[in-house]
């Protein structure tokens, strides 16, 4: 005959390896890369993005520059040097050389600006990096210690299961069944021990004669109220 002692004994097995199950799901939910991990290696994409715009930006800046240089140059050679005597031409080439050494000036405004934002850029990505690293680092710290507990709850789920085997093998498959069924109606609490005459499954005082027939231990005994088996 199976007591309702001897389904206490196997929910207990049972819970256990509900929470041994529950930890191991867990742990391959964060056996992935973190949120954290995945926000710093964007930042760093992001950053480093900013950076070569920037760098880009420069390099274009200084081929300008020298694009002007090279123009204004040989204007000034002709304005300066005499070979024009034209005071209208004279004029002409005196405003096309301001107009290039103004716009140079601009260019080089742009240039000093886009300097500092460069270093300010170069700054923010080493951080970035540097942010980076340490997370990876948390990270990969966090999973050598994750895959140490799953091992132990894989050895500690395959144990248990070992043991239920074990302690189903003698049960009465009705008495199985009752079992099987309320465990899944009752979110795996399917045996409930009686104390002070209440059933600690829902809480409610039980009429003596159940109570009675449960400490018997003679045939399975059920709460009125919820239905799990009564244990003592």
């Amino acid at each position: 005959m199976t007591s309702a002692g001897d389904l206490l004994a196997l929910q207990e097995i049972d819970l256990n390896r509900d929470s041994r199950r529950a930890l191991i799901a867990d742990i391959d939910y964060r056996l992935v890369e973190s949120e954290e991990l995945i926000a710093a290696r964007e930042l760093v994409q992001t950053r480093e993005a900013e950076l070569a715009s920037l760098q880009r930006r420069q390099r274009e800046l200084e081929a300008s520059l020298t694009d002007m240089d090279a123009k204004v140059q040989p204007l000034e050679t002709k304005l300066y040097g005499g070979s024009v005597r034209n005071p209208k031409e004279l004029s002409a080439l005196q405003h096309e050389v301001e107009a290039l050494k103004a716009k140079r000036g601009e260019l080089d405004e742009e240039g000093l600006l886009n300097i500092d934002a460069v270093e300010a850029a170069l700054k923010a990505a080493e951080t970035a990096r540097a942010d980076l690293t340490g997370v990876e680092a948390a990270w990969q710290a966090d999973q050598a210690q994750l895959i140490v507990q799953r091992t132990q709850a894989e050895r500690e789920s395959a144990s248990l299961d070992e043991e239920r085997q074990r302690r189903i093998a003698g049960m009465d498959a009705g008495a199985l069944g009752i079992y099987e069924s309320l465990r899944t109606q009752k979110q795996g609490k399917a045996v409930a021990v009686i104390s002070r005459g209440a059933c600690q499954g829902c809480r409610i005082s039980l009429p003596t004669n159940v109570a009675q027939r449960a400490r018997g231990g003679m045939v399975l005994v059920q709460c009125p109220s919820c239905e799990r088996i009564l244990a003592n």
